[in-house]
């Protein structure tokens, strides 16, 4: 189903969060191990969005594995997602495309790091009017990528975050014409939160992804490529790749949006 928009190409990444350094040292929070930048409040602490016409739309929330404005100081001098080598090879931009080539047709893709919601998601909500904005997009499918900046989930705090994480998606879940949803676990390992998203997931009809142990292994890393531990502990090209296949699996495994 064919859908205008302007033939405009907006790039508006705000300055975001920084990921952590390795993400498996039990006795520390995920949130004590992560550097940052600028935290800015709400929704749109980062934001890619490419429009022109496109046949389709894809909504993607993550945090700075998916989109991350310049730092110099850390070393980073691109703005999409950290630490690709360029943007048509971060995971959303590889989904993106890979549903074009599934579909035979034009995407048009925004990208927002929600990673300020992650690090707060017990009292940072998204507000209505950003939300209503994404709806208002009508994504054909949605991806939810987060759970990094989370810090270290203990039994108290697990149903709030399965609230948090299903809240991100019941306003997409709720629509008319439904788009396909994927909701993924975090890059790197941790089962408490796993669990969470599974079962996010499957309270709003989402398709979970376990992205299992692909932050465990250097090989889908950027090290060696970033002196900062924190950027170059981010998926290099090989581990988005890698992400992005997980996606796109459960995308044909899930059938196309009830939009298309």
């Amino acid at each position: 189903m064919k859908r205008t928009f302007g033939a405009v190409l907006s790039i508006a990444v705000a300055a975001a969060v920084v990921c952590g350094a390795s993400g498996q040292e039990a006795a520390k929070s995920d949130a004590a191990k992560m550097g940052s930048e600028m935290m800015n409040p709400g929704l749109s602490i980062g934001c890619s969005e490419r429009s022109g016409g496109g046949d389709f739309r894809v909504l993607v929330y993550g945090n700075s594995i998916a989109a991350h404005a310049r730092a110099p100081k850390i070393g980073w001098e691109h703005d999409w997602g950290m630490a690709a080598s360029a943007r048509e090879k971060d995971f959303a931009h590889l989904v993106a495309s890979g549903l074009e080539e599934r579909l035979g047709a034009k995407a048009d893709l925004r990208v927002r790091n929600v990673a300020t919601l992650e690090r707060n998601f017990r009292t940072n909500l998204a507000t209505v009017a950003e939300i209503a904005a994404d709806v208002a997009f009508a994504p054909d499918y949605v991806v939810i990528a987060v759970g990094e900046n989370v810090p270290n989930i203990d039994e108290a705090a697990k149903a709030d975050y399965t609230r948090f994480l299903a809240g991100l998606a019941k306003p997409f879940a709720g629509m008319a014409k439904r788009p396909r949803i994927v909701m993924r676990s975090p890059f790197w390992r941790n089962v408490t939160k796993a669990e969470c998203t599974e079962k996010a997931a499957g309270e709003v009809g989402a398709v979970y992804v376990d992205a299992g142990g692909l932050g465990d292994s250097d090989e889908n890393k950027a090290k060696g490529l970033f002196a900062h531990q924190g950027v170059a502990n981010h998926p290099g090209d090989l581990g988005m790749r890698r992400l992005a296949d997980l996606i796109l699996g459960a995308f044909d495994a899930g059938g196309k949006s009830s939009r298309q």
